[in-house]
C-alpha cells in the first residue's frame, strides 16, 4: 500500500459527490490523493517574508553573533522537521560573513549557518540554509532568531529574510501521523482502485483527516523590528532601522489574508496573535489588533486568542474568498501603545515583534 500523492493533485468533480450518484473509484482515489497532498504541503508557504531598507539591518561586530530579529514560527506538524531560511544580504568583503539562523522549541535550539556571498546590494543572490529538527517536541510554536556576524573591515547588511517549512516527500510514512495531538492517517492509493471494497473506515479516517488539516496553523502576518544595529558609517550614509511599531506604520501595518468560512463557528479553530513587548517594567498597554483590544502586561512574547469581529474586505468579491485585514488597527487609541516622539523606545515599552496565526 502506497501513501503517495501527486503534485499538483487532480481535484474531484464536486457534481460527482452528491446524492444518487454512482460511487466511482475515480472520486475516492482523487480525494485520498488530495488528503495526502494537503498533509505534506499544507502550510509550507512563506511563514516569514520581510524586506529591509538598505543600510538599516546592518552589523559591524566581528567578535560574536548578534541577534537582530526574532519571529514566532508555528510548527505545522510533528513530521515537518526542515525549516528553510533564505537570506538576501551583502558585505563588501571577499571574506564571506555569516548569518546564523536559530529555531528554538521546547527549550532546544537548532542552528544553521548561512555564508553570505554577495559583495554589493545589486547582485541580489539568496543564500539559503536549512534548520533540521532532530528531537521530539510537543510544543506548537518556536522562535526563529536571525543572528549575524560581520568580517573585519566590512559591514554586513541584510536586505530580506524569507522562511518556510519544507514539504514532505511522497509517499508519506505509513501509520498514523501527528499534528500535535491531532491524528492524520495517510490513505494508500493501492487500496482505492476499481472493484475494491470501500470500507466505512475510509470515511471515518477521511473526516478525521479533514478536521486535523483544518486546524493546521497558517501564518497571516509576521514582523520583527531590527535590534542591535551597529555601524561605523555616518548617519548620512546609514539610516536608523525600525526597532518598534511606530505611529506612522499603522496605516499599512497589515496583510490582506483569506480567513475561511467556519472559523468563527468552531472553538478548535483559533486566530492567535503573538506580541513581543520590550523595555517593559510595570503597568499595562492596550494594543488593538483586528478589532480586539490586547492587554500587554509582561515583557517578551505573549499570545492572545482573538475573535473574528471585522467585516470582510470588498476585495473578497475579487477572490471569491473571505478576505480580512490581518494586522494592527489604525485607531486613535493606538497612540498609547506604539512608538512616537512622545513615546521613544529608549524610554518607554515598545512592541518589537508581532505574529498573527490563523488556520
Amino acid at each position: 500500500m502506497s501513501n503517495s500523492y501527486t503534485s499538483p493533485p487532480t481535484l474531484t468533480d464536486p457534481s460527482r459527490l452528491t446524492a444518487a450518484q454512482t460511487i466511482r473509484s475515480t472520486e475516492i482515489s482523487r480525494m485520498s490523493d488530495l488528503a495526502n497532498y494537503c498533509f505534506a504541503t499544507g502550510g509550507t508557504h512563506n511563514i516569514v517574508s520581510q524586506l529591509f531598507d538598505d543600510l538599516t539591518f546592518i552589523q559591524d561586530n566581528t567578535s560574536t553573533f548578534v541577534t537582530m530579529a526574532e519571529y514566532v514560527v508555528p510548527r505545522i506538524s510533528n513530521h515537518h522537521n526542515a525549516l528553510v531560511v533564505n537570506i538576501q544580504a551583502y558585505s563588501n568583503s571577499a571574506a564571506n560573513p555569516t548569518v546564523q539562523v536559530n529555531y528554538t522549541i521546547g527549550g532546544i535550539k537548532y542552528t544553521a549557518n548561512i555564508s553570505i556571498t554577495d559583495q554589493n546590494r545589486y547582485i541580489s543572490s539568496f543564500n539559503s540554509g536549512t534548520i533540521s529538527i532532530t528531537g521530539t517536541h510537543a510544543e506548537e510554536y518556536g522562535l526563529l532568531s536571525i543572528d549575524v556576524k560581520a568580517v573585519t573591515g566590512a559591514d554586513l547588511v541584510v536586505l530580506g529574510i524569507q522562511a518556510n517549512w519544507q514539504a514532505l516527500s511522497s509517499p508519506l510514512t505509513t501509520g498514523e501521523l501527528l499534528q500535535y495531538t491531532d491524528v492524520f492517517t495517510p490513505i494508500g492509493q493501492n487500496r482505492q482502485g476499481a472493484d475494491l471494497p470501500l470500507t466505512s473506515r475510509w470515511g471515518v479516517q477521511m473526516l478525521e483527516n479533514i478536521n486535523t488539516l483544518r486546524r493546521r496553523p497558517r501564518v497571516l502576518f509576521n514582523w520583527s523590528g531590527i535590534r542591535n544595529a551597529s555601524t561605523a558609517l555616518a548617519i548620512t550614509a546609514a539610516g536608523a532601522g525600525p526597532k518598534a511599531i511606530g505611529r506612522g506604520d499603522l496605516s499599512s501595518f497589515y496583510s490582506e489574508a483569506a480567513i475561511f468560512m467556519g472559523t468563527s463557528d468552531d472553538n478548535n479553530l483559533k486566530i492567535r496573535v503573538w506580541v513581543n513587548l520590550e523595555n517593559y517594567t510595570s503597568g499595562s498597554i492596550s494594543f488593538d489588533v483586528m478589532g480586539n483590544a490586547l492587554i500587554l502586561d509582561q515583557a517578551g512574547w505573549q499570545y492572545f486568542d482573538i475573535d473574528l469581529v471585522q467585516d470582510e474586505l470588498p476585495r473578497s468579491n475579487q477572490f471569491g474568498l473571505s478576505m480580512y485585514q490581518a494586522g494592527a488597527d489604525n485607531t486613535p487609541s493606538q497612540i498609547n501603545a506604539v512608538a512616537s516622539p512622545a513615546r521613544l523606545p529608549s524610554a518607554t515599552p515598545y512592541i518589537a515583534g508581532m505574529c498573527i496565526v490563523g488556520v
